[in-house]
């Protein structure tokens, strides 16, 4: 029992650890790179008191990628200051991804940002198609009525879009928080910076270790 414990908290250090320096398994990240060549996805960027996120979604509203950086001072080069700026950089940038998902995934400046990211990334070339309609036989686009309910319609569908988009972070709050790796670290002239990921893969990664301890402590 005592050697099935031991491994599966090998498991969960491997996989969810801040400090040990190692990222989450190259399946996942494989599998996410996959994702993003093989559809265009859209980014919006938020400012928190404690960082910047950055929220990756695709067409469908559903999110893809959360990432955050926190950064810490350096004060003096040696394993022990080291440690201690990695573990305060991680903890500034879980604080960014909890406040997000606390008290910003909701507002109305969220939901405006993310519309418009929408509608740049995935609406732009539709609209370009639309106002340039005609233009093949010398004649003019319209720019009345029927331009502006086209455009209407597409800023409602993006509003839709933020809306789904943002009660599915919502509701999956809690599952992002335990899914945090650390997908990047670095060291600069006098400070440390830590960058936290979650994605749909590490969550279910996080799930499995999850179940397999609760396996080994029956």
């Amino acid at each position: 029992m005592k050697s099935l414990f031991v491994l599966m908290l090998a498991v969960v250090l491997a996989a969810c650890s801040s400090s040990g320096g190692k990222q989450a398994p190259a399946a996942p990240e494989k599998a996410a790179k996959q994702e993003s060549a093989a559809a265009p996805l859209a980014e919006s960027a938020f400012q928190e008191s404690s960082g910047t996120l950055n929220l990756v979604f695709d067409a469908k509203g559903n999110w893809v990628r959360i990432t955050a950086v926190g950064t810490a001072s350096l004060t003096e080069d040696s394993p022990g200051s080291r440690e201690t700026a990695l573990m305060i950089a991680s903890m500034r940038a879980k604080r960014t991804v909890a406040e997000f998902l606390s008290s910003d995934v909701r507002t109305s400046k969220t939901l405006t940002r993310i519309a418009r990211s929408y509608g740049k990334t995935f609406q732009s070339s539709e609209t370009q198609s639309v106002d340039g309609a005609g233009a093949d036989d010398g004649e003019t686009a319209d720019s009345g009525s029927d331009g502006n309910a086209v455009h209407s319609e597409k800023a409602r569908q993006a509003q839709r879009i933020a809306s789904v988009l943002t009660e599915r972070i919502h509701d999956s709050s809690s599952a992002i928080l335990k899914g945090i790796y650390v997908s990047r670290r670095s060291f600069d002239d006098g400070s440390v910076s830590v960058e936290l990921t979650a994605s749909r893969e590490s969550i279910g990664a996080a799930r499995q270790v999850s179940r397999m301890m609760g396996g080994a402590l029956q």
